[in-house]
């Protein structure tokens, strides 16, 4: 270090030198650094500490007044820091000086100051070694203080006392010492100017017939000015506001008259001085003008050790009776006691916190006060899921006698966990435990985001939900979408339920980012982003089916397969079954969709070799390659085949049934017969299915005995004449149904559809295709073209606008019709969030150009602020921000040109939290304990339907809310665990599953019974 010294400047500037800014530079071409602090100099001394040895330094000094800061006076050599300690040891006695209070500066050793203004006490000081610096106030040592903030250094020590009260006057005392000399001491004198404490030992001297005297003495701080008077106020025990009885009341006892002898009275006594009216000294029970007090009750005894018992009553006076001004109750007696030392367990009184739970919202803080008792007092340990919790700036500790308490600031998700209270008092050691709730937003999310279909006008996405919901119900999703050629991200929807989503009115070819984002009532979550993904349509063939086992081989063949295990993105939903005869072409065997994995072929030739394959069809409209070949198959044909049964002997009683396995083609006819007398189904149970043949006979008995005959036939014909001549070709059918349908575009009254032709022709050429509509939820079809469409495009006109429509296309050829494709036509809907924004935006064409006009309802829309239409040749785009619940409605877009016009119909829903519950706020039944609350749904749901209510209480004389209860489904609610006389305030909030609303707020009441029980 270097110790600097200067002379005062010359000229002060016309104002006093108030304090000096030391700088210092390293080297000759260094930069100029301030290293003293702002206001920290006011002596002409300064020591540079933080210095290295055999570096040249230069140092400058600047003398600063009320006006700023003047030119510096700077050395002209350069100087090292070197340890001279050893020089210095050797003349300590020539350079020691006492230290003592630099009497050369400018100083004050008296303040007066206003409340909540700042105080800084300024102390120069001299001496070396530096002066050993102390602080008192009143013999009380408040260096460690943490309402003081003092600075010391070597030539000054600086008391800082922020936002003063009344209690902050007083006499500041500094001790400094250097060992050289005495210790020298200092008084510093401040008054705080402010209104008077409270009086004290307010009594009632004198209690009569309608007047009561009361006495009392002045407060012990006086605002530093002279009490002028005293306000003397009253209230009735059974009502909430004080009255003035005289506010010119200069002694310190009044006499007050004309009390009802009904009422009960509460007496306050304020004193007012210069600065106002100081703080209120009340009695602690009401007092009727003629009452006399009655015995004390519930007098017990509450501790005892080996030399004193403490005895407890619900007024207490050590003489064991109550006393007021109008006489003395009788005495109670208790006992006899035993004195000794007792013992109590440790025990903790959890009540406030039920089901030991408490919930707190991220950046809010936890106060945790626990009351606890035990013998002897127990120690107190925190612990946080069974770890040892220490204090920090954000985690405090505090005990009382009687109760210990927990604070955390600003709550963090890592504060949550089990928080645990120790009390161990050497006979017993109890735990209990507490567990923090952290509410905040949810976590993104899981991912990745699905691509599960993809189409050039929409893509369907999903995802999995958040791993952590934030301590509240997951309510919705908001999806939004961005094409990668911009910047800006556009809201798709913000209320989706669930974890899938349609995004509609993509645009063909353009490249699209998806983002996810979870809401639950305290916020929405960190965005969950897709990978990147063009929209386009994908036509992905599924897998091949499982080679087809063969069942049941006679004229016909049973195959049965497995299912594609892959099925291109899409659902399959139907099979081709198809067959070969020796080396010939695979022909089609079935004539309608195949829908299960199972087919039978029939129509086969007797001797002949077939192999079989399976061809799968999926919703988009694409086939997957054929499976594997069964392999050959040899046709037979069967004659009737049936199994002799042997002989049966059994008891009267029992069951008889017999079971006969037949074959045969045709299928053949079965008779049973008991000794040739045949048997029919009333005297007998006969089921006969395909393959076999089944007689039962329940209780048998001797009647039932004898010789059964099963008669199997098969019915042969005559052959028939010869037929004509016919030509070998390949089988023909109708056409199945056109793989997609799509709608290109809508208008008022007309709807264009595009569709893909037909998977399977039926053998033969399309001839055309017969487009079909039907109205709502009519079940008659009309037919919409005279002729056969030839392309695979048609426009429906002459449609009613804002009807709903339902269309269905099939293909024909020279067979016939085929199966039809239908497709639904209804209003686009748009939904979103109140406060967000919403766009609708439409291509357009037509030549010339045609005129855009918006209308909401009736209503033609502008531009303003809040609404901007923005119009192209190609598409027009009307955007809509901070939306409002009157922003929803019908959207009516007209594009007019010479050749007509058209208009386009939008829906928009607008959604948000509720408006606040229709008040006032009824309060009914009210006791000492209790109320119940009462209250009308808002006028505003906010789209949705009201999930909740959320109540909340405070008390008088706090700002802090207390929450009642978070999930009240009524309009009703019993209040309970109130303190009795105390004043309550109650607020409602309404909550839905976008928010929650603003607060309705009661009327203030008391927590007392109606007729002074």
């Amino acid at each position: 270090s270097i110790t600097l010294g200067w002379s005062k400047p010359e000229y002060d500037g016309g104002s006093e030198i108030t304090s000096y800014v030391v700088e210092k530079r390293v080297g000759e071409e260094g930069e100029w650094t301030v290293i003293s602090h702002k206001g920290e100099v006011r002596t002409t001394e300064y020591v540079a500490s933080d210095l290295k040895p055999d570096i040249d330094y230069y140092f400058r000094v600047s003398a600063v007044n009320c006006a700023g800061r003047g030119d510096p006076i700077e050395m002209e050599e350069p100087v090292q820091a070197k340890d001279i300690l050893g020089i210095i040891n050797n003349l300590n006695n020539y350079f020691a000086e006492e230290a003592q209070v630099d009497t050369d500066v400018a100083m004050r050793t008296h303040y007066i100051v206003k409340a909540g203004k700042d105080v800084e006490i300024m102390v120069p000081l001299k001496g070396r070694p530096a002066p050993n610096v102390s602080w008192k106030k009143e013999d009380q040592n408040i260096d460690n203080d943490p309402k003081y903030d003092i600075h010391n250094t070597d030539t000054s020590s600086c008391l800082i006392i922020t936002q003063v009260t009344r209690n902050d006057t007083g006499k500041y005392t500094i001790n400094i010492s250097n060992g050289v000399g005495e210790p020298k001491s200092l008084t510093v004198s401040v008054k705080v100017q402010d209104t008077p404490a409270a009086c004290r030992n307010l009594i009632l001297k004198d209690v009569t017939r309608g007047k009561v005297t009361l006495c009392w003495e002045p407060p012990l701080l006086d605002g530093g000015a002279e009490i002028t008077n005293y306000v003397i106020e009253k209230r009735d025990s059974s009502k909430r506001t004080y009255a003035c009885v005289t506010n010119k009341c200069k002694e310190t006892t009044c006499v007050i008259e004309e009390l009802s002898e009904k009422a009960s009275f509460f007496f306050r006594v304020l004193a007012e001085n210069e600065n106002g009216v100081g703080d209120p000294c009340e009695t602690t029970e009401p007092v009727k003008a003629t009452e006399t007090p009655g015995p004390v009750k519930d007098l017990s005894m509450k501790d005892s050790t080996k030399t004193s018992v403490t005895l407890q009553w619900n007024k207490p006076d050590y003489d064991v009776c109550s006393k007021n001004e109008k006489g003395t109750s009788d005495f109670i007696e208790i006992g006899p006691i035993k004195v000794k030392d007792y013992i109590i367990p440790p025990e903790a009184n959890l009540e406030e916190y039920p089901d030991g739970q408490i919930s707190v919202r991220l950046g809010h803080n936890v106060h945790v006060e626990l009351p606890y008792k035990g013998k002897p007092r127990p120690t107190i340990l925190w612990l946080k899921d069974n770890l040892p919790l220490k204090e920090s700036e954000k985690i405090r500790f505090k005990k009382t006698e009687n109760k210990a308490t927990l604070m955390i600031k600003n709550v963090e998700k890592e504060n949550g966990g089990k928080y645990t209270l120790t009390l161990d008092n050497t006979f017993f050691r109890k735990s209990f435990h507490i567990q923090v709730i952290t509410l905040g937003p949810p976590s993104k999310p899981i991912g990745p985001i699905r691509l599960d279909e993809v189409r050039a006008e929409s893509i369907s996405i999903s995802w999995d939900e958040p791993n952590d919901n934030g301590g509240g119900e997951i309510t919705c999703y908001t999806v939004e979408k961005c094409d990668t050629s911009q910047t800006g991200w556009k809201m798709a929807c913000s209320s989706v339920i669930g974890t899938s989503f349609k995004v509609l009115n993509l645009i063909k070819g353009i490249q699209y980012q998806f983002r996810v984002c979870a809401e639950n009532r305290y916020g929405g979550s960190e965005p969950l982003v897709s990978q990147n993904v063009i929209a386009k349509h994908e036509f992905r063939p599924p897998g091949p089916p499982g080679m087809p086992v063969v069942y049941n081989v006679t004229n016909d063949v049973k195959l049965k397969w497995d299912a594609p295990k892959r099925d291109g993105g899409s659902k399959i939903v139907a099979y081709n079954v198809e067959k070969r005869q020796g080396k010939g072409r695979w022909l089609k065997s079935n004539f309608s969709n195949v829908t299960d994995t199972e087919f039978t072929v029939t129509g086969l030739a007797c001797g002949e070799r077939y192999e079989f394959r399976v061809i799968a069809r999926n919703a988009i409209g694409t086939v997957s390659p054929p499976s594997q070949s069964s392999g050959y198959v040899l046709i037979r044909d069967e004659s009737c085949k049936y199994t002799q049964f042997r002989f049966f002997s059994i008891k009267a009683g029992e069951n008889i049934r017999l079971k006969v396995t037949i074959k045969g083609r045709p299928t053949p006819k079965v008779t049973w017969y008991r000794d040739n007398i045949e048997l029919t189904k009333k005297m007998v149970d006969i089921t006969t299915i395909s393959g076999s043949s089944t007689l039962f006979i329940r209780d048998a008995d001797r009647s039932h005995r004898g010789l059964y005959t099963e008669s199997v036939k098969v019915e042969v014909f005559a052959p028939s004449n010869i037929s004509m001549p016919i030509k070998c070709a390949e089988p023909t059918e109708e056409p199945d149904a056109p793989s997609i349908v799509n709608v290109t575009d809508t208008t008022n009254t007309s709807v264009s559809l595009e569709w893909t032709r037909p998977a399977h022709d039926g053998g033969m050429e399309i001839h055309g295709y017969i487009i079909e509509m039907c109205k709502g939820s009519e079940a008659e079809w009309h037919r919409v073209n005279e002729d056969l469409c030839a392309v695979t495009r048609y426009s429906v006109t002459g449609l009613e606008t804002g009807a709903e429509y339902k269309f269905r296309i099939c293909a024909v050829n020279s067979v016939g019709k085929g199966e039809a494709k239908e497709i639904g036509i209804t209003n686009q809907l748009i939904t979103s969030r109140i406060g967000e924004s919403f766009e609708i935006d439409v291509p357009i064409s037509g030549r010339p150009a045609p005129k855009v006009s918006w209308k909401l309802e009736e209503m033609r829309l502008k531009e303003t602020d809040r609404v901007s239409i923005k119009t192209n040749k190609n598409r027009t785009t009307l955007t809509v921000k901070d939306c409002m619940r009157g922003d929803g409605g019908r959207y009516f877009l007209t594009l007019e040109n010479v050749t007509g016009s058209k208009t386009f119909t939008v829906t928009v829903n607008v959604i948000g939290r509720p408006s606040p519950p229709e008040g006032p706020i009824e309060i009914s039944s009210i006791t000492s304990e209790s109320c119940v609350l009462s209250w009308n749904p808002p006028e505003d749901d906010g789209g949705t339907d009201i999930t909740n209510y959320i109540i909340e209480k405070r008390e008088s004389g706090c700002t802090a809310w207390q929450l009642i209860n978070s999930s009240v489904k009524h309009t009703s609610f019993h209040v309970s665990h109130l303190t009795k006389y105390m004043q309550y305030t109650f607020r409602i909030c309404a909550e839905n599953r976008f928010g929650v609303s603003k607060p309705t707020e009661s009327e203030t009441i008391v927590a007392e019974h109606p007729f002074g029980m």
